[in-house]
């Protein structure tokens, strides 16, 4: 024997003399507990802590090893405390549970010892080691032969007297109960009740094989007897079917059981005790109580109607089915089930349903109502309900109340339509009343059932006389029967109806009205009713002759007018061709005979002669200008002969630009622009535009400041605020800019804000830019800061 092998055998001999102390406790020996109670007292403990956790901790099962022991250790602590306390028996039984423990604690160490054994080479023989062995085994020895003494003077000394009380009781007890011996089952002695059990007298059981006296029961009792038997350890049945012959019939029938292991002087199993009790009514009552209940279950939970079952006088909610849950609690079974009805709606405390669920479990007496409002708190707030509900009681076996189930119908939605309804109807009345027209309204045939105070007084007739068809005798015989067939076709297809026919005054003369019915249709598109407004229009009719030859006669007028319009417009183009001609001729030939006249005669005119004359030529210059943007601002009018193309308004900005070129370099000016639109526009106009903008610009710059001129593109469509989507461009200069006042004057023909001989022109130019954007149905916005500069916005409509 080597070292390694010498140390585990010791350690298991700690581990036996330990099981061998705590079962000489349990059999009422004298023996030191500390060892038994504390996992560092025991030898084992010791040997682990001081010795093999520190030389073998490399081992990963030394870890495992230690709490199994832990564990061995608790599980006696257990069993000790359960044997002071006087339950004796118990702490006997659960060594069943310690030897599972020690089983693994054994095979650990055996694991351990052959990790161990298989990397080293120690054969030395260690003396002291074997003489400590020695020592531990006669230990346990002596305390094995303790035990063994123990047992056999208890066991002595009770046997004749329990051998008697036991086989009273048996014979007396209100079970059957059965000792079988030997691994066959041979029944050894069987009470009456038991005989009555399997319907056999005792003369045909007695030393015979249970499988031979009830074959019909091997297959099911024989597995579960051999378990009891190999493993030493009780089974118990609960409820268990088996198949008995009795009197020659084969019959269902249900036990409740255990088979409880019998051992020898000597601990080993040698028969088997049953205690049996047949509880074949209760199993099968209780079967057809719960298909019975699964199947009032499963059609609560399906039922479309809200329902729910409450447990006990504390309303305890026992299910509740998906349309209660989800429709009127808003809650989720897991939210419920299980609690009390006012733990979970605590709002229901101030409200009669409480109150009501206690008088049905009390007297046993179902009870219902009809549209009863109800307040239930849920996620979503507090909620009002009408409903209709009953609680039934639900019984016991014994005719007993157990529990109330509700069956409750949501009728909010019809409650509040009713309401709704009649609010709405009362309201029409007194709005009927109220009116100077006559409303009426029909069924859905067309026959007449209300009819407001005003139709009663100018009829002079009640509703009896009206009612029905009666009110076709207030219609004039001629009008009756021209709008009689369009009443018949508009009931038929149930279609909006109105006509003008006369009616009958209760003084028999007839006045014109004007009546209009519009059907009401339900959900499904049926006709449910037909409402109708009938409005006197006798002076209207009346006047409409007068009416009509006053348009006649404003008609007229009109064309006169636009005749006259006509006219003026041909004089117009007249004047603009004169003006184009004409008068441009006579101050041509001004200024040329005032430049030959200054060329030929300059020395012999007089220094205020010459003023003059220049004078004269500004002034023709003036006048030759003021004809050509005059011309310009006539020639920009839309009269649908200057066709609209595509034009690309970047095109157009950089023409301008050129065009410009001159005097952007005089001024250094720059001109920093987006990528501008295409749209549809007339060409010659989107030049007009951008080039009065420019030279406006660079014509109203600050002295001493370079022009900056900014054209901008906005990223996104701009909106005018109820119109339509428009493309912004913003042209922003700094010049001397002007007085935010004059935004809208600046428009205007002839409309400077500077004197002539401080900035060139005739202010005409943004009136020019007005009426191009007016021609394309958009709008010039214009904005200044005096000396900081001006922004006009141009808004062009998206095509």
């Amino acid at each position: 024997m080597n070292l390694t092998r010498l140390d585990f055998e010791q350690a298991r001999t700690m581990h036996l003399h330990f099981k061998t102390q705590l079962r000489s406790v349990l059999y009422g020996a004298a023996v030191d507990t500390i060892p038994l109670l504390s996992e560092h007292e025991c030898a084992l403990g010791k040997w682990m802590h001081d010795h093999a956790l520190q030389r073998y901790r490399h081992i990963p099962e030394m870890q495992q090893l230690e709490r199994v022991h832990t564990a061995i250790h608790n599980c006696a602590g257990k069993l000790i405390s359960l044997y002071k306390a006087g339950a004796e028996t118990a702490a006997r039984e659960g060594l069943t549970e310690m030897e599972k423990i020690a089983d693994e604690l054994v095979g650990l160490l055996a694991g351990i010892e052959t990790q161990i054994l298989s990397t080293e080479n120690n054969d030395d023989p260690v003396v002291e080691s074997i003489e400590q062995h020695l020592e531990i085994l006669q230990a346990l020895r002596q305390s094995v032969e303790n035990l063994d003494e123990q047992i056999r003077v208890e066991t002595q000394k009770e046997a004749v007297s329990n051998e008697s009380r036991f086989r009273e009781s048996v014979e007396q007890a209100p079970v059957g109960i059965a000792i079988f011996r030997g691994r066959d089952m041979v029944i050894e002695m069987a009470n009456t009740m038991y005989l009555e059990l399997i319907t056999r007298p005792a003369e045909a059981v007695a030393g015979r094989s249970l499988y031979e006296v009830l074959p019909e029961v091997r297959d099911s009792v024989k597995p579960l007897l051999d378990n009891v038997w190999d493993t030493a350890t009780p089974h118990y049945g609960n409820e268990f079917p088996v198949i008995l012959y009795r009197h020659g019939v084969p019959e269902m029938v249900y036990f409740n059981f255990v088979y409880q292991p019998l051992k020898n002087s000597n601990g080993e199993i040698d028969g088997v005790m049953v205690a049996a009790t047949d509880v074949t009514a209760a199993v099968t009552a209780r079967h057809a109580l719960v298909e019975s209940e699964n199947q009032f279950r499963n059609l609560v939970m399906q039922s479309p109607i809200a329902m729910a079952i409450f447990k006990s006088r504390d309303m305890v909610i026992d299910m509740a089915n998906n349309t209660m849950l989800q429709k009127m609690w808003r809650r989720s079974a897991a939210e419920v089930s299980g609690r009390k009805l006012l733990d979970v709606f605590p709002e229901l405390a101030g409200q009669k349903f409480p109150e009501l669920l206690l008088r049905v479990y009390d007297h046993g007496i179902a009870h219902q109502e009809k549209e009863a409002m109800a307040y239930v708190d849920g996620p979503d707030g507090m909620k009002r309900f009408y409903l209709d509900f009953e609680y039934t009681p639900l019984f016991d076996l014994e005719k007993n109340v157990y529990g109330i189930m509700a069956t409750v119908s949501d009728v909010t939605e019809r409650k509040e339509h009713e309401m709704a309804m009649r609010l709405s109807e009362e309201k029409f009345r007194v709005l009927g009343d109220t009116l100077p027209q006559m409303i009426w309204t029909t069924d859905a045939d067309g026959r007449l059932n209300y009819a407001s105070k005003r139709y009663f007084e100018f009829t002079g007739m009640t509703l009896d006389e009206l009612n029905g068809i009666g009110w076709f005798n207030v219609i004039h015989p001629e009008d009756l029967m021209r709008n009689l067939p369009v009443w018949q076709e508009a009931v038929a297809k149930g279609i909006e109806y109105q006509i003008e026919h006369r009616m009958r005054k209760a003084d028999g003369t007839y006045r014109w009205h004007l009546t209009r019915t519009v059907p009401q249709k339900d959900a499904e598109g049926n006709v449910k009713m037909w409402v109708g407004s009938t409005t006197d229009i006798h002076e209207g009719k009346m006047s409409i002759d007068k009416l009509e030859a006053e348009v006649l006669e404003r008609t007229k007028e009109l064309q006169k007018s636009n005749d006259d319009l006509r006219n003026s417009n041909e004089e117009l183009a007249q004047f603009a061709y004169v003006a184009s001609h004409d008068l441009q001729e006579p101050l041509r030939k001004i200024q040329t005979f005032a430049s030959r006249l200054l060329d030929t005669e300059y020395h012999n005119i007089s220094d205020k002669g010459k003023d003059y004359f220049a004078r004269m030529q500004a002034a023709a210059q003036r006048m030759r200008q003021l004809i050509e943007d005059l011309l310009s601002f006539s020639r920009t009018s839309n009269n649908g002969e200057q066709l609209f193309e595509y034009v690309d308004l970047t095109q157009v900005l950089m023409r301008v630009k050129d065009q410009l070129s001159d005097q952007i370099d005089k001024q250094e000016a720059v001109i920093a622009y987006d990528l501008l639109p295409v749209l549809s526009a007339i060409p010659f106009q989107m030049e007009q535009l951008f080039m009065n903008l420019l030279n406006n610009a660079l014509k109203f710059s600050r002295k001493g400041v370079k022009p900056v001129i900014k054209v901008k593109m906005e990223d996104n469509v701009y909106t005018l605020v109820g119109g339509l989507p428009y493309h912004k461009i913003t042209i922003a200069d700094n010049g001397i800019g002007f007085d935010p006042q004059f935004s809208e004057r600046i428009f205007q023909v002839f409309q400077r804000l500077h004197v002539r001989n401080q900035f060139e022109g005739t202010g005409i130019g943004l009136a020019i830019c007005k009426k191009i954007m007016d021609n394309h149905k958009g709008v010039i916005i214009a904005e200044g800061v005096p000396e900081a500069g001006a922004v006009f916005t141009l808004l062009f409509p998206v095509a």
